[in-house]
C-alpha cells in the first residue's frame, strides 16, 4: 500500500471556452499571441475569468479533468499566499520589536524579503490576490508586504537582474519602518489626520532613515529608498525635496508601489471595494512626479488584465468592460447587462466603482 499523501499525476483535457464552467482548474497557462501569460496555470475558473477568455477570443484551454481529481489552487499561488500571510505576521512582530527597542531586526526583514521575491518570481502577477485576502486590523503591516510584492514585480518587469530585484523587495519591506516611531493612532487613515498631526506623520521617512542608516549590512541604495520613497521629481515631495535624477531608482520603484497600494490599504474607506482601475488612474495622474518609464512598465502590464472584467458602476449598474481607456481606466467603455454600451469618458458623473468577483 502506497503513501496515502501521494497523489497520481492529474490528467488534463482541452475544452472549447464555450464549454467551460466555474470551478474548473486551468492545467496550462493561457498565453496571448505576443507570448504574455494572461491567466496562469492552476487558476480556478470563475464566471468572471471565463468572460475574460471569451473577450480575448481564446478558442480553447487545457483544464484538469474533473473526473480524475478535484480542482486545487495553483501550488505556486498557494505557496505565495502562505508566504504572504507569514510575511505579514513577521512584519507585525518586527514593528513591535522596533517600537520597544528602536532596533531594526534586519536578518528577519532580509529573510522575509528574499522569500517574498522568490514566491513572486514563481507565481507571476499576484497583485489581484493581495486584495482578495482578509484585511489586517492594522493595515501598516499588510501595506509593507504589499509594497514589497508590487516593487518586486515592477523591478522584474523592468528587466533588473535577480540580485537587484531582491534588493528592491527588501527596500519595499523596509520603506515604512519609521512608522514604528509614530503614535499608533497616526497609522491608519493618515489622509484624515489634522494638518499638524499629518506633518508629524510625514516624519516617518526621516525616522526610518535614522533606524537604518548605521546598519553595516544594509546597502546604501536600500537606505536611500527608505528616506526617499515620498520624494517627487518636481521637488514637491518630502523630507528632502529632491528633484529629478537625485531620487534613487529604488526609491522611485517603491514610490510607485506605495502610491498604488496606499489607497487600497492604509487610506482605504471601509466601505470601498478594491478597484485596480482607480489605482492605475492615480498612478497615471502622478507619473511625471514619479518616473514615467517605470509607471508605464507597471501600468501597461496591469492593463492587460482589466479588459473584459465584469464591473459595477458608481450608480450601481453592472456591465462588462469592452474597451479600455488607457489614460483613465475607470472611465472605460462598458457594455451593460441590457446590451447598452456606455463610454464613461463622456459621462462625467459615472465611473467604474469596483470589479465583481
Amino acid at each position: 500500500m502506497g503513501d496515502i499523501n501521494q497523489t497520481a499525476p492529474q490528467k488534463t483535457v482541452q475544452l472549447d471556452v464555450a464549454h467551460l464552467v466555474p470551478g474548473m482548474e486551468l492545467a496550462r497557462d493561457v498565453v496571448s499571441s505576443e507570448g504574455m501569460i494572461l491567466i496562469g496555470e492552476g487558476t480556478l475558473l470563475s464566471r468572471h475569468t471565463i468572460d475574460k477568455l471569451k473577450h480575448w477570443q481564446i478558442p480553447t484551454v487545457t483544464v484538469t479533468n474533473e473526473a480524475i481529481s478535484n480542482p486545487i489552487i495553483n501550488p505556486k499561488v498557494r505557496q505565495f499566499v502562505n508566504s504572504y500571510n507569514k510575511s505579514v505576521s513577521v512584519v507585525q512582530q518586527a514593528f513591535e520589536t522596533m517600537r520597544a527597542d528602536e532596533e531594526v531586526p534586519l536578518e528577519t526583514f532580509a529573510a522575509t524579503a528574499t522569500e517574498i521575491s522568490s514566491h513572486v518570481q514563481s507565481a507571476g502577477n499576484v497583485i489581484d490576490r493581495l486584495y482578495d485576502l482578509p484585511v489586517c486590523d492594522d493595515a501598516t503591516y499588510q501595506h509593507s508586504v504589499n509594497v514589497s510584492v508590487i516593487a518586486t514585480l515592477v523591478a522584474t518587469w523592468l528587466g533588473y537582474p535577480l540580485p537587484v530585484v531582491n534588493a528592491v523587495a527588501l527596500a519595499g519591506l523596509l520603506h515604512d519602518v519609521g512608522k514604528s516611531q509614530l503614535p499608533v493612532e497616526f497609522l491608519n487613515r493618515p489622509d484624515k489626520l489634522p494638518q499638524e498631526d499629518y506633518e508629524h506623520y510625514k516624519r516617518h521617512a526621516a525616522y526610518g532613515f535614522e533606524l537604518v542608516k548605521n546598519l553595516p549590512d544594509l546597502g546604501e541604495s536600500i537606505k536611500a529608498a527608505v528616506i526617499q520613497h515620498h520624494e517627487r521629481t518636481d521637488g514637491s515631495g518630502y523630507p528632502l525635496r529632491l528633484t529629478g535624477d537625485k531620487i534613487h531608482p529604488y526609491a522611485r520603484i517603491v514610490a510607485i508601489a506605495d502610491l498604488y497600494d496606499e489607497a487600497l490599504t492604509i487610506n482605504r474607506e471601509p466601505t470601498v471595494v478594491y478597484s485596480p482601475y482607480s489605482g492605475l488612474e492615480k498612478l497615471n495622474d502622478e507619473k511625471y512626479r514619479l518616473d514615467p518609464q517605470m509607471c508605464l512598465a507597471f501600468t501597461s502590464r496591469m492593463l492587460n488584465y482589466l479588459s473584459g472584467n465584469t464591473v459595477a458602476l458608481s450608480d450601481g449598474r453592472q456591465g462588462r468592460v469592452v474597451y479600455l481607456n488607457q489614460f483613465a481606466p475607470s472611465r472605460s467603455m462598458v457594455q451593460l447587462t441590457d446590451g447598452t454600451v456606455i463610454d464613461l469618458d463622456t459621462e462625467p458623473h459615472l465611473r467604474i466603482h469596483y470589479v465583481i468577483r
